[in-house]
């Protein structure tokens, strides 16, 4: 199989792994509103992982399709991100923000290069650095007000992973 085909599957797993994740972010908000039930902790526990290891892959694909023109901040971005999300499926606090920044730096350069859609690149720095300072205020308890902000900010980030990652699998990456 060519790369360029494993490359445009990447961009799939980026949409798969955004929507998988909105749903995890929908499950938060369920948890939030009605407490905590033992039935839906367990499915986004189970989602998590899998979403996790696809949103991986997705990324893979998201970097390696554009690696050259994304330059030293677009492997940062990546390095950051990958790494980041990697240690938050295992449920380290710490590495949430580390991927959160990653995400940011990776927005950051799509957006200097002009590889992905320019508006998603935006919603992707914005969504990242929201659910960053989210996360940082709440350190991981979702609660209150904050909590349904943090979910808020975590929806955007997935919309725009997934938004990007569906620009990829179309060929349509490059901005007209």
């Amino acid at each position: 199989m060519p790369s360029s085909t494993l490359i445009r599957w990447g961009g799939l797993a980026a949409v798969v792994g955004g929507v998988l994740f909105i749903i995890v972010s929908l499950i938060n908000l369920f948890a939030l509103i009605a407490g905590r039930d033992p039935s839906a902790i367990l499915l986004r526990a189970t989602i998590v992982q899998i979403a996790g290891a696809v949103l991986l892959f997705g990324l893979v694909g998201l970097y390696f399709r554009h690696s050259e023109e994304l330059g030293i901040v677009g492997l940062m971005g990546f390095v950051f991100a990958f790494f980041g999300t990697a240690f938050t499926l295992a449920g380290n606090i710490w590495a949430n923000l580390l991927a959160d920044l990653g995400w940011a730096l990776f927005g950051i350069a799509c957006l200097q290069a002009r590889v992905y859609p320019r508006v998603g690149a935006i919603v992707l720095i914005i969504g990242a650095l929201l659910t960053a300072i989210f996360i940082a205020l709440l350190l991981g308890n979702l609660s209150g007000a904050l909590g349904y902000l943090a979910v808020a900010a975590s929806i955007i980030f997935y919309i725009a992973v997934a938004w990007l990652g569906f620009s990829l699998f179309a060929g349509r990456s490059e901005e007209t």
